[in-house]
């Protein structure tokens, strides 16, 4: 189901923190420094931030650098990191908040609710409303 899903991705991101913290910072190779601080900044940025040319430019990197870093310390491309943490966060919002897709769909920098919809019925298999109702009984 999609709340395992979810719950899933939540301990492999606290597995994956501290073996981050566990590990010594001297000992953390240059691509698993950028994928830090990548992380750092979508943690911070990923409502206002979505482009990953823009986590590039924040981070002095190109953007071909900052990709090739991150999926190859985690398997997956900068895109993809972003959009798992907006659609976690929508899930979490429409789980415990009583704000509307509207609203969620601004709250994470959507001025097009109707495009946010689409971006969270394909992430997430089910539209955003069926999710709520879903999970909330």
């Amino acid at each position: 189901s999609m709340l395992k899903d979810a719950c899933n991705a939540l301990v492999a991101l606290a597995i994956m923190q501290y073996t981050n913290r566990a590990k010594p910072a001297e000992k953390l190779t240059r691509a698993e420094t950028v994928t830090k601080a990548f992380k750092a900044h979508l943690e911070q940025h990923f409502s206002a931030v979505k482009a990953p040319s823009d986590y590039a430019q924040r981070m002095h990197l190109s953007t071909a650098y900052l990709n090739e870093c991150v999926r190859g310390v985690t398997g997956q491309p900068v895109s993809q990191h972003i959009q798992a943490r907006i659609i976690l966060e929508a899930m979490r919002l429409l789980q415990y908040s009583a704000l509307s897709v509207r609203e969620i769909a601004a709250a994470l920098g959507y001025d097009d609710h109707t495009y946010f919809s689409r971006l969270f019925s394909k992430a997430a298999g089910m539209s955003a409303l069926s999710f709520r109702n879903k999970n909330r009984d």
